[in-house]
């Protein structure tokens, strides 16, 4: 008989659902060019927008400036993203998708889409939606302790 994981251990919970979500993730993503989950995520959060500084990616991403660089670093050697000093304020450097890195992060949307119906398969529209929703308030709520 296998191990269910208990609703009454939180962290056990939390932890379990991560990792699903990393293997399920990382399973067709990862790959020669992006080795590492943390530089698609980098690639994400890129596409939000028209080129963002180190501190808002890191910020974002809730990751310390001098791992941001190492990745960034190396996207930046597999020309996924391009670094450009700010026309408004010269004293900034914005990171940019280049077209190379806007391929990528189709390649992200659609795995990204295969693991939301794979949601919507096992709980159905209204529950995996909800489900999201919750997650992502989770991942905003201030750290007990700090």
């Amino acid at each position: 008989m296998p191990i269910t994981t208990s609703v009454d251990s939180v962290s056990e919970v939390l932890f379990r659902a991560g990792r699903w979500w990393t293997e399920a993730f990382s399973t067709s993503l990862l790959d020669a060019d992006i080795a590492s989950v943390e530089g698609w995520r980098v690639l994400g959060v890129l596409r939000g927008g028209d080129g963002f500084t180190m501190s808002d990616i890191a910020a974002a991403m809730s990751v310390a400036p001098p791992t941001l660089t190492r990745i960034v670093d190396k996207l930046v050697d597999g020309g996924f993203v391009v670094r450009r000093v700010d026309a408004m304020d010269r004293r900034r450097v914005l990171v940019y998708l280049s077209s190379k890195g806007k391929t990528k992060v189709r390649k992200l949307a659609r795995q990204e889409a295969s693991l939301k119906a794979a949601l919507t398969d096992e709980f159905g529209e209204d529950t995996a939606a909800a489900l999201l929703r919750t997650l992502a308030r989770v991942a905003e709520l201030p750290v007990p302790g700090r």
